[in-house]
């Protein structure tokens, strides 16, 4: 975002004693049968010797054997341990390879015949530690529970040694085993990046000293600040957000309040809070991943299920998807005003491009399979009493939430791009096409392994270091493929073949699976003419002849919580302050404002994510697998021995 030019201790050693053996002179009597009492009293001792000498072998022995059977014991848990995370890393691989649609489809393509139903992943597999075979291990896996946003994984694995029964030699025995049983756990989240007012998956730019961001800044790349003082607020982050119908509640308190970048902050000191003093600041901080909207079913299927829909002046224009029946149109074109605004009941899936302005009421979510055009302001007819609450406590926060729960709430969320303005003039189109064109927001599938640009040389700076990025610029699209034994597990979704890229693997960083140059604002064009024939909802029917007629540069009051994996491009002027009320999380923003201010109020409804207010209609991301559950087996599953 920037302003437009317009606007401008001691050691101690014990030693041993030294002993020198005395010397004893033995006489012999002549007496006999002295002589034969001292034989006998030397047999007895020696015999007593010789039987202190056997008792101490065989308790040595005892002692020996009890203690290889431990370290047996040990190792072969250790094995077993070792055939749990073999699974753990067969349960990951199939989520992240099913990033376009749902993960947890990647879970249940495991598991064809559904819950209940168990495989076995791996039987008598070697545990190698180089050429030695240290012993072996057999798994299986049980889909326990699949619901819409948690599924439980029952992963059994027994570890052998030397080996498992059934490859024992015939003088072999089985040394030692050991049958271990975990539960683990997948759930659908909102993503983190709606924890922030502003959030780019690149390079973020804070240049203006006029922009106010109330709420949280994060970046996944470097955060530069220029020369600039913007001011950031931060808001404190709750796991939940819950309300009875009469009041509202906050979970527990979450890190990661205030300014956060995946590389470093730049000219971080200059940065004010808005409430007095310095924000956090947090900086090489992990990267929050992106949704993935290429998949767009599974939001279609929750706008079924809920029977959503779009209405304006008591016509349904959205029956909560639009473009999926056989000669439906694809694009939807909404403008609603205060006499007949937009009404949103829950989330709607538009499989085309969208163009949506004026007053909206209601609360949901429009996903886009194409570009989103903004061409005037958006403003809730019935919107919260203040766009934030009047501080960041706990109690504050609940209070505001309590008395705004059920006002209006839009969320835009675009498979490709944002387009906010009139972006047929030549003002709008060389300030936008400059900030994407910049090597620094370079938005090319060609990043590297962070998939952050202009990180080649590492965070040291020098080249030639272990820490480089070799990938970045090699002018490889470098990503994964499906292979046969992706296949053969089920883990290829419809429309994909093996040797086909793995969407959101590698250097894809919009999950398309396709390669992208970088974007410029022909990107934005309309996919068709702007015709009623080929445009839903309420656009006149004579269809509209110019975008200009429609769109303004003077666009400065959006309220909505938007969302894309491109680019977020807008350009406004005018003597009123440029705001949004909701939060941007974009792949790139090219945001460029010639107002006397441009604020960013996070919507705190926005708080709890997928536990919080807006819940499912929150594009989503898998959390990290849980383990719920660890125990010991008495007995081994797989092959029915007895413990030893």
């Amino acid at each position: 975002m920037c302003e437009s030019e317009m606007n401008s201790g001691d050691q101690r050693q014990t030693r041993r004693s030294e002993q020198r053996p005395s010397r004893t002179t033995v006489r012999l009597s002549a007496d006999p049968g002295r002589r034969g009492s001292a034989l006998a009293a030397t047999l007895i001792v020696f015999v007593g010797v010789t039987g202190l000498v056997l008792a101490s072998s065989q308790l040595s022995g005892v002692e020996v054997t009890a203690s290889r059977r431990s370290i047996d014991k040990v190792r072969a848990t250790a094995i077993a341990e070792a055939g749990i995370e073999q699974n753990k890393a067969m349960l990951a691989d199939a989520v992240r390879k099913n990033s376009i649609s749902s993960p947890l489809d990647g879970v249940r393509a495991l598991f064809p015949q559904g819950a209940g139903s168990t495989r076995q992943t791996f039987d008598a597999e070697p545990l190698m530690d180089g050429a030695a075979n240290v012993g072996e291990y057999t798994t299986s896996m049980t889909f326990r529970q699949d619901g819409a946003r948690r599924v439980l994984v029952t992963i059994t694995s027994t570890g052998y040694i030397p080996r498992a029964p059934q490859n024992l030699g015939p003088k072999e025995k089985l040394q030692a085993w050991d049958s271990i049983e975990v539960t683990v756990e997948y759930t659908l989240k909102a993503s983190e990046v709606f924890d922030n007012a502003y959030f780019v998956n690149n390079w973020g730019w804070l240049y203006g000293n006029t922009i106010e961001v109330n709420g949280n800044a994060r970046s996944n790349g470097q955060m530069d600040i220029g020369g600039y003082q913007p001011i950031i607020t931060g808001q404190p982050l709750f796991d939940s957000a819950t309300f009875d119908g009469t009041s509202a509640s906050l979970g527990d308190a979450v890190d990661g309040e205030g300014l956060s970048s995946g590389w470093d902050i730049v000219n971080a000191d200059r940065v004010r809070d808005g409430q007095g003093g310095s924000p956090d600041k947090r900086d090489f901080q992990d990267q929050v991943e992106m949704p993935n909207l290429t998949d767009l079913s599974r939001y279609e299927e929750m706008a079924t299920t809920e029977s959503s829909s779009i209405t304006i002046g008591g016509v349904v224009v959205s029956d909560g998807i639009t473009g999926d029946e056989g000669g439906e149109k694809k694009h939807l074109y909404l403008h609603g005003t205060a006499a007949n605004p937009i009404v949103l009941n829950g989330p709607v899936v538009v499989r085309g491009d969208l163009i949506i302005s004026g007053y909206v009421t209601g609360q949901g979510t429009i996903y886009s399979g194409g570009n989103v055009y903004v061409p005037d302001s958006v403003r809730y007819l019935n919107g919260p009493t203040s766009e934030r609450p009047s501080g960041d406590s706990r109690a504050e926060t609940e209070a505001w939430l309590t008395q705004n729960w059920n006002a209006d709430f839009l969320g835009l969320f675009a498979r490709e791009s944002i387009v906010v303005g009139d972006f047929t003039q030549r003002s709008w189109s060389n300030y936008v096409n400059g900030w994407l064109q910049s090597p620094m927001n370079s938005s090319r599938e060609d990043s590297g392994l962070d998939l952050i640009a202009n990180t080649r040389a590492g965070r040291d700076g020098i080249m030639g270091t272990a820490d480089d990025d070799f990938l970045e610029g090699d002018g490889v699209f470098t990503v994964e493929h499906y292979s046969a034994d992706d296949a053969a597990a089920g883990l290829i979704p419809d429309g994909f073949s093996v040797g086909d890229a793995i969407p959101g693997t590698g250097e894809d960083i919009d999950g398309d699976g396709q390669y992208d140059d970088t974007l410029n604002v022909a990107d934005f064009a309309f996919e068709d003419d702007l015709e009623s024939s080929k445009w839903d909802g309420n656009m006149p029917s004579g269809g509209i002849e110019r975008y200009s007629d429609i769109a303004s540069m003077y666009a400065n009051h959006l309220d909505a919580t938007f969302y894309t994996n491109h680019a977020f491009a807008w350009v406004v002027f005018g003597s009123q302050n440029a705001e949004i009320n909701g939060s941007v999380v974009a792949r790139n923003e090219s945001i460029v404002y010639g107002t006397p201010r441009a604020i960013m109020n996070y919507d705190a409804r926005l708080l709890g994510g997928g536990d919080g207010f807006v819940g499912d209609m929150l594009p989503n991301t898998a959390a990290p697998m849980r383990v719920v559950q660890w125990r010991r087996l008495q007995e081994d599953p797989h092959r029915a021995v007895v413990m030893p």
